[in-house]
């Protein structure tokens, strides 16, 4: 991974809050002062801020260091405007910018130090630092007649600087770091071992916090190390971090994909620090063994519940809402353990099904579970012993019929605390879900890894398979109604409806 090794730039947030003031001048005797802008600013030392490239490449003060900035230059309504640093108090403030009344559109500003290199900047409300600031560039600034105003502003310190996408304003500052979190991504295909992944991400503030006006930054990454384009090899995300505060009570939520599958989690800064410090990057999924303990993968499963006689048509209604849960798959980031979370949504069937899942091999230490058997080698999980309890209030048709019976589902958390050797949790494609009938009744069962082989029946001449995977956006469809009619026959693969009026979200009283 020649990527790997390369330094990554640091970018160093700094926020500035300033009050609006104006003064007037007394007019007695005493010619009255243009009208016009200053910036006034102050600013801490970030203490592994090292600084960027100087023009000669030996700089060894530190970068944020506010006292370090010598002369701004600031793009105001189209004219570039060069202005001296001057000590005010305890404070750094730009000399009066004269200007004529009127507005003024602050497009482009650099605060530079005595060698000329830039230490500071705002970014651009369209590039990619842009969400990190609440006064992004360009903004608006009025000058009237015999008055200077200042206004807020935050801004960046910025290391490895190159300025295309950015401006500066300085007022008052307190400096905030940007953290790094490196990601690189493969996946252990079962059959052709190591492939490397493709990846996209979104930071949100928190869980509950995830609209598009919410989003704190994105970017994405084909992991292609032979290609031409090598920044697109690797995703560095960036995290605003607050220095005054500790890294363990700072965090983010991402919303990652790896090959187009879902993760998400929220991300500790003392991890982000963690994780850099032990290898200077995330390297998700390594060896096949993973290292996905951030994120949880979640998605439905759903049964059509009878299993079909060899090349028989079978009495299935094909709605596949016999038993529909949400199953997501996590590892705790303080155990290690890996879970599994259950959450039964709906049931349409009347069979006395049981709910189980299998391990492959033996030799686990589980918790959680209703029941745990090794069987032929491999290890039976018994989740809900009987389906129809797996709601409050219980019954057979929940959540399936509209103005039928609605219910709760009782949520189970399975946890593996110990594992066999050789045993291989495929977080990017965990679970092959089918249908064992046995006995007098059906027993649900959920596999990882190809463990059986899935089982099928026929409908309307079509092979169709007993279990279905799907995205957690997807939605049943109402009780006797065909999947088909509503997802047409690629019902496996699409998962948006062509007739919604028939999916149970959408019954009317």
């Amino acid at each position: 991974m020649k990527n790997l090794l390369k330094t990554f730039s640091l970018f160093t947030a700094c926020i500035a809050m300033i009050f609006m003031y104006s003064c007037d001048q007394d007019s007695d005797g005493i010619e009255q002062e243009q009208g016009g802008v200053e910036f006034l600013f102050t600013g801490d030392r970030v203490s592994n801020g090292k600084s960027g490239d100087s023009k000669d490449g030996d700089q060894t003060f530190e970068s944020c260091d506010i006292t370090l900035a010598s002369y701004a230059v600031i793009e105001m309504g189209g004219v570039s405007y060069t202005i001296d640093l001057k000590e005010w108090g305890s404070s750094i403030k730009t000399e009066l910018i004269e200007l004529p009344p009127g507005d003024y559109e602050v497009t482009s500003s650099q605060l530079y130090d005595a060698d000329d290199n830039p230490l500071y900047a705002t970014p651009n409300a369209d590039s990619e630092f842009g969400p990190f600031v609440n006064t992004p560039l360009p903004f608006t600034v009025t000058v009237e007649n015999f008055r200077k105003i200042e206004y807020d502003l935050e801004v960046l310190c910025v290391e490895d600087f190159t300025p295309p996408q950015f401006g500066f304003v300085f007022w008052d500052i307190t400096i905030k770091e940007v953290k790094n979190l490196c990601i690189f991504a493969n996946f252990c295909d079962p059959e052709n071992g190591h492939e490397v992944a493709t990846i996209e991400a979104f930071i949100y503030p928190n869980e509950n916090e995830t609209s598009e006006e919410d989003l704190i930054w994105s970017g994405s990454a084909d992991g292609d190390f032979n290609s031409e384009d090598e920044s697109n090899e690797l995703l560095c995300l960036k995290f605003p971090y607050d220095s005054s505060i500790a890294t363990e009570d700072q965090s983010y939520f991402i919303e990652l994909f790896v090959n187009g599958v879902p993760f998400q989690g929220t991300m500790p800064l003392d991890r982000v620090d963690m994780i850099n410090a032990e290898e200077g990057y995330l390297h998700l999924n390594e060896n096949c063994a993973g290292d996905f303990d951030v994120f949880s993968n979640s998605y439905n499963i759903a049964w059509e519940d009878l299993r079909g006689s060899d090349g028989e048509e079978s009495s299935n209604d094909a709605d596949y809402n016999d038993f529909v849960i949400n199953t997501t798959s996590f590892t705790d980031i303080n155990t290690g353990f890996l879970n599994f979370r259950f959450e039964p949504v709906a049931r349409g069937g009347g069979y006395a099904h049981a709910f189980k899942f299998w391990l492959p091999g033996t030799g686990y230490t589980i918790s959680g579970a209703g029941a745990v058997a090794e069987i032929g080698g491999n290890t039976e999980v018994e989740v809900y012993a009987d389906t129809n309890q797996a709601f409050t209030p219980a019954g057979n048709f929940i959540n399936t019929r509209c103005n039928g019976a609605t219910g709760s589902g009782i949520v189970k958390t399975i946890t593996i605390e110990a594992a066999p050797v050789d045993f291989t949790f495929y977080l990017l494609n965990p679970f092959d879900a089918n249908l064992d009938v046995t006995g007098g009744g059906s027993n649900y069962d959920l596999t990882i890894g190809n463990i059986f082989p899935p089982s099928t029946f026929i409908k309307g001449g079509d092979v169709m398979r007993n279990g279905l995977i799907t995205d957690m956006d997807w939605k049943w469809v109402q009780e006797g109604v065909d999947i088909r009619t509503v997802y047409g026959n690629n019902f496996e693969t699409n998962f948006d409806p062509t007739a919604p009026a028939l999916l149970y979200v959408n019954c009317t009283p």
